[in-house]
């Protein structure tokens, strides 16, 4: 599966604005499907992703150095397990804090899994049905507090996320619901995960983890994150400085790390507005940046000397959200209709203009174009452009034309609001875009337009009719389905709730045969395009423009990052 303009994670799906602002999700649309001794099985999902990070040997890299970073704003949780935290620039594989928490499993190229030997001695599974891993914790790993790295914390993350208490607001429950019990041997070092079932993506809940101490109560979960706690932290890189007015982060190494040495001697995040980075990055302000789909970045950075635009594709898909408590749009038939009144390929590719990389429109809610198991749901369900269609659609539904050409019903115009962000280019450009093409259907736009520093509260709260960012996906293609779209999940935005979706979710994580999750993830696609809750534009490119002697960074696809790896080429 893919996120949103969060920005990547190992977790859960991610939103992410556009050119910078990413959402992150739990799950992940790429590679396969996990298997239950962990290893990806090809046959599930065709490879979608590349990486491009001018790979070098630590060896012949400089120590010492700085990279500097520029992010459009900061997540007001430094909890990645929290909605407001879980966004891809502060918790995605290359945002702010995924050196400082323990990734305990490396991802290779293709999504594929394997224990990060900083953290993980070993992790297995015993049985197949169900269930059940064994997870043996490195005994250097330790927390900043001194404390193992280890099973209370599982424990901790389960029993917050797993959807038992809804106090806890979980960016996913999907993966901790499946967990019946969690045993721990007497020092933390071994934890014996026992699951209801069957559960292929067994490697998937706990591949980042969070310190027991900071989710041992939903007020302490919530609101006790506002602020970095080294003691809750443990990574290669530590809080240099945080400086929450400002918006800055500085990382330096942590001088309790047990693994290799980190080559950089600081890394510095700073708050930049997106439409402003490009010339940052010009003006060697900073080091690298991600440019999105944002033409005029593209054309920045291409001229830089001593630049690199590193390009991958990745599980991340740009979309429009519709908020169905929004009261047009709680009526199926106007969502329905602003989805055939959307020319979403004029959209797409007013979007990529100037930047190198081909468009294609995307039709489905939980593949990629280029996965095998993609089925065009638009052609599929006759919910595709066509404005004609749409007409006699609205029309149908009691929605007539007004003497202003704008459409009413009992009295109400079909009028709704497009949240755009400030200085993201894409954001812009679609909420123009759509306000334009619905004019012909009688459908007023009236575009509103926010900060980027409101991005997260804005979506978590639903103070919008429609937005647009872009989901960014991790290595587990089908685990997180129940993120996006199920009833009571915190990061079902569109707020619609689709009862046979979450059946089919449920028949999903357990199912181990690949073809069947297919075919069963397709049923709920189906469902999910007829809602029109979620609108996809198209695939996401990830183009990362960096200073050319600047190795093991750029563009990652699935690919984790080893932030003590990094490193300026002598």
């Amino acid at each position: 599966m893919f996120g949103g303009h969060v920005k990547g994670r190992k977790l859960v799906w991610a939103p992410l604005a556009a050119g910078a602002m990413v959402l992150a999700a739990c799950g992940g649309g790429a590679g396969g499907t996990q298997n239950p001794g962990g290893d990806q099985s090809s046959e599930s999902l065709a490879p979608m992703t590349s990486v491009d990070i001018n790979a070098q040997d630590r060896g012949s890299l400089k120590q010492g150095g700085e990279l500097r970073l520029a992010i459009s704003s900061l997540a007001p949780n430094w909890n990645f397990m929290n909605i407001n935290g879980n966004e891809a620039e502060t918790s995605g594989s290359q945002g702010v804090t995924n050196s400082l928490y323990p990734q305990i499993f490396n991802i290779d190229a293709n999504g594929n899994p394997t224990a990060n030997p900083n953290y993980l001695v070993s992790a297995k599974v015993t049985q197949e049905k169900p269930t059940v891993a064994v997870f043996q914790f490195n005994p250097k790993a330790k927390w900043g507090d001194g404390t193992q790295v280890g099973a209370a914390d599982l424990t901790a993350m389960w029993k917050a996320c797993n959807g038992e208490n809804q106090k806890f607001q979980c960016a996913s429950t999907d993966g901790y619901d499946q967990v019946a019990s969690i045993k721990g041997n007497s020092d933390g070092t071994e934890a014996t995960i026992t699951f209801k079932s069957a559960f292929p993506d067994w490697t998937q809940p706990f591949s980042e983890m969070a310190h027991a101490p900071g989710l041992k109560d939903p007020n302490t979960f919530n609101n006790g994150w506002n602020s970095p706690n080294d003691n809750w932290m443990s990574g290669p890189f530590k809080v240099g400085n945080f400086d929450k007015t400002q918006q800055t982060v500085t990382l330096v190494p942590n001088d309790k790390w047990w693994g290799d040495k980190p080559l950089l001697d600081k890394i510095s995040f700073r708050t930049i507005a997106s439409d402003a980075t490009p010339n940052a990055f010009v003006n060697n302000e900073i080091d690298s940046f991600d440019i999105g789909s944002d033409p005029n970045g593209y054309q920045q950075a291409s001229k830089v000397t001593d630049g690199v635009i590193h390009k991958a594709a990745g599980p991340n898909w740009r979309h429009i959200t519709m908020n169905s408590k929004s009261p047009v749009l709680s009526d199926e038939a106007v969502r329905q209709a602003i989805v055939m009144g959307l020319d979403r390929v004029a959209i797409g590719e007013s979007d990529l203009a100037g930047v190198d990389w081909p468009f294609q429109a995307l039709n489905n809610g939980i593949f990629l174009s280029n996965q095998n198991g993609y089925v065009d749901m638009a052609k599929k369900t006759g919910i595709d452009y066509d404005v004609e269609k749409a007409k006699s659609s609205l029309d149908a539904a009691g929605w007539k034309a007004g003497s202003d050409g704008i459409r009413e019903k009992d009295g109400k115009k079909l009028e709704v609001k497009f949240t755009t962000l400030d200085g993201v280019a894409a954001s812009q450009n679609e909420g123009l875009q759509t306000q334009n093409q619905l004019k012909d259907l009688g459908i007023k736009v009236d575009i509103v337009n926010i900060s980027t520093d409101k991005f997260s509260t804005t979506l978590s709260g639903h103070e919008f009719d429609m937005i647009a960012f872009t989901w960014v996906g991790t290595p587990w293609p089908f685990a997180n389905i129940y993120q996006l779209y199920g009833s009571k999940s915190d990061s079902n935005y569109q707020q619609i709730s689709l009862p046979a979706v979450d059946a089919l979710t449920d028949q999903i994580k357990t199912e181990t045969d690949p073809q069947k999750r297919i075919d069963l993830a397709n049923q709920a696609a189906e469902l999910i395009w007829k809602s029109a809750g979620i609108v996809p534009l198209y695939q996401r490119p990830s183009l990362i423009a960096a200073k050319s002697g600047l190795a093991n960074w750029g563009a990652f696809g699935l690919q984790s990052t080893q932030w003590q790896d990094i490193g300026y080429q002598k």
